[in-house]
């Protein structure tokens, strides 16, 4: 079974409990299991420090200009003082 997302490529994923789509990328593509019956991901948002595991049916390649532009803003620094 092929991969249908390639490292690197952008994608949205909604996370659950989300009202809106975001986007990540494919930092990698998961090793195919025994008996899975959908392929899986590793996927990273700009906006969060961590990446998420995520079956190839969450994810689209239907990229709007919207996610685009809400991960493409630079974020402030939170919680710096100046001294």
């Amino acid at each position: 079974m092929p991969y249908k997302f390639s490292v690197g490529q952008a994608v949205e994923y909604t996370p659950v409990g989300a009202k809106k789509a975001g986007l990540y990328k494919i930092t990698r593509q998961m090793p195919l299991e025994e008996q899975a019956l959908d392929m899986k991901y590793r996927i990273k948002s700009e906006a969060e420090v961590y990446e998420r595991n995520v079956l190839e049916c969450q994810l689209s390649s239907e990229v709007s200009a919207e996610s685009e532009d809400a991960t493409s803003k630079p974020r402030s620094a939170q919680g710096s003082r100046a001294t």
